[in-house]
This record gives C-alpha cells, structure tokens and sequence, in this order.
C-alpha cells in the first residue's frame, strides 16, 4: 500500500513537471525567463528579444499562418523583431530557418510578410528576396538611384532635381516641353506673330478645328497639355463639352477668348464648352472697351500695368462646387479675366481676343510678358515648371 502510494505520488510529480516543460506558458497566463514576460499567448526570450504571437493551431502536425517580420536577415539572430499570428501555440525544442519561414520557439509562421517597426518588408518574401521597405515611414524601393543626366521632353526627372521636363533652353521663362493647340481659325487680324513666336519659344503647337465636321474627342485633346479657343468655327455638343472639362480635370489647361465679332455666336460658340465649367461670356451690356489698367494679385497678372481690350464681353460666374474661381481682372462692366482650379486642371477665360494680334505685339511690351506668365499658370502642375 505505501509501495503504491509512493508510485502513485511520483507519478503524479512527473506527469505535473512534464506538463510544465513541455506546454509552456497557457493561453492567459505569464511566463518570465531572465525577466521577460508573456501575456495571452504571447512567449518572450531575453537572448533574441524576439516577440511570438501565433495564428493558427499547433506548430505540431496542423499548419500555422501569419506574417513574418525582421530586420536585417532571416538567418541567425534577429534583434528587436515582431512575428504576429493568432491561435494557440504547442511549443517544441525545434529552432530552423529556411527560405521565407522563420521557427522561433518551437513556433513556425510562413507566408506573406508584414512587419512593423523601423523596418518593414511587404509582399511575399522568397529566398531573403523584398520588394520594397519603408523605413522610419519612408517609402523606398530596390530600384537603382537616379542617374542625373541632361533633362529631356519625356516625362522623367532625367537629371534627378525633383521635376519632370522643367527644359527651358532659351531661358525664356516657357517651359519647352508644353504641346499647345489653338482651336480654331485665326481672328479678324493678323495674328502669325503670335504662334510664330509660341514655336519660337520651343513648344509644339497646332492650329486645330477649322473644319466643322471635326469632331472634339478623348484622342484629339489627350494630345495637348494647353488649349487655347481661337475663332471657333461652331458650337459644340455636350458630348464634346464633356470630353473637355474631363481633360481639363485631368490636368489640361483651357484658355477662352472672344471678341472676334460683335455678333452673339461669338459668346455663344465659346459657351459651349465653357458653360458647362461654371464660366461664360455675357452679352448682355454689349461689346465694349478698355484697356484693362485694375489687376488682382495673381501669377497671371504679376507687374502688368495695362492690357489692351477692345470690343470685348463680361464674364459670368457660377460657383459649381467643384472649380475654385478668382477674378483677376475687371472693367466697369464686371469681370474680364477670371481664372479657375479644377481638379488637376485650370481654366483662365479672358474676355477679348487682341492679346494676340500682331498689332499688339508690336506696340505693347506686357502682351509677350502676360503671355509668358498665363502659359506659366496654365502648364502642368507637376511637371514642365520653369523659372519665369
């Protein structure tokens, strides 16, 4: 009997100290090794400072699944490192590394891989290999660093400053870069000098839609970073209308002018595609003029004194909710040049069309300088920046 009872007492002892090796700390209990602690679930060592909560079932005979994190490498000792799964952990004697699957513990996690801290590796990892990092909040990649080299018309940052296609050769103040399309004909003036100059200045520009079976689609605007609405030869549809306004939101930038005739068709044709934006000619107290001598503080209107305006419109103002309009120039008739922010795009309607006769360029000095500064405002936003 007392032979029986010291067996039975002994095996009891040993059953409890193998429970205690091999099962570790449980589920919602603390286990502390050289000071460390764990709490629901949660094993930490001092040696590697490493930090395992499981996902899953068993590391022994059922698959667990998480995401493995580190710094540095996947081989030897990790420092600082955070593996997250979720579920219950049976842990084992058995410490590996091999590939993308790291064993901490007796704890094995594989697939995808996230981590948090001062480095973090996303994507799935294969063989040590990472797609991208972000440290200290960081975005980088693997790609080589930029190679600084002359910089061209191709939408790449070619020597490495921070801007796309910023080429201006002549130091004219117009970035090279810009594809402008004036749509329409000419006006009732000679205006050669005025696109003679705009090639001069190194942007690709086109005469468009003197013909009024052409058609305003995604092809023909897409081509275009500046449009500029000359004579026009009709009215357009809503279709056409909206092509327009979802190219300007998209970054293009859209200038009217009017004035060619004292007839309504000459507001009623920019209208068309203007209208829709929130901004229109308005005929209503007639064709009159200026000059223009009252600006408001805009880039468009820096250090100009006067502007010719003859036979020229006022311009109506709808706040859309969406364009962000500031008048910048006025005559006792109301606004004559307003300006609008949509989306990545711009619109500046002005409300005349001698900015670009020949005659003015001959005689007024701020006509070359009030266009230099509106291709300036109406270029891209991010790239092709110049300095004026």
């Amino acid at each position: 009997m007392l032979a029986m009872k010291t067996w039975f007492e002994r095996g009891c002892f040993a059953l409890i100290s193998a429970t205690s090796i091999g099962c570790g700390s449980s589920s919602s209990g603390t286990d502390t090794d050289n000071g460390s602690s764990g709490e629901n679930g949660t094993s930490t060592t001092q040696a590697s400072q490493v930090t395992t909560s499981t996902t899953g079932e068993s590391a022994t005979g059922t698959p667990t699944t998480g995401h493995l994190s580190h710094s540095g490498s996947d081989t030897g000792s990790a420092t600082d490192t955070t593996t997250d799964t979720t579920g219950e952990v049976t842990a084992t004697d058995t410490h590996s590394s091999s590939g993308g699957t790291t064993t901490t513990g007796g704890t094995t996690t594989t697939g995808e891989t996230t981590t948090t801290g001062e480095t973090t590796t996303t994507g799935e990892t294969t063989a040590g290999e990472t797609t991208a990092e972000t440290t200290n909040g960081e975005s980088s990649t693997t790609e080589p660093d930029c190679v600084p080299g002359p910089e061209v018309c191709n939408d790449v940052d070619d020597d490495c400053d921070g801007n796309i296609d910023n080429v201006d050769v002549g130091g004219d103040g117009i970035c090279d870069c810009l594809n402008i399309a004036l749509l329409g004909n000419q006006g009732a003036n000679p205006s050669a000098e005025f696109q003679g100059w705009l090639e001069a200045q190194g942007t690709e520009v086109d005469r468009i839609h003197t013909n009024p079976a052409d058609v305003l689609d995604k092809a023909t605007v897409s081509k275009y970073d500046i449009i500029i609405l000359d004579y026009m030869v009709r009215s357009y549809t809503p279709d056409e209308a909206a092509t327009l306004q979802t190219w300007v939101e998209s970054g293009g930038g859209l200038m009217a002018m009017t004035g060619f005739t004292n007839a309504q068709f000459a507001a009623d044709r920019p209208n068309s595609l203007i209208k829709p934006m929130g901004l229109s000619y308005n005929t209503s107290k007639g064709f009159f003029s200026g000059p223009i001598v009252n600006f408001m503080p805009h880039p468009i209107t820096l250090g100009l004194t006067s502007i010719s305006f003859y036979g020229g419109l006022f311009i109506d103002i709808v706040q859309d909710g969406v364009g962000m309009n500031n008048t910048i120039m006025t005559l006792p008739q109301g606004p004559v040049g307003v300006v609008q922010d949509r989306g990545n795009g711009r619109l500046f309607i002005f409300g005349d069309e001698w900015i670009e006769f020949d005659s003015e360029w001959k005689n007024i000095p701020q006509i070359q300088k009030f266009w230099v500064q509106t291709l300036s405002w109406l270029g891209p936003k991010n790239s092709c920046i110049v300095p004026l």
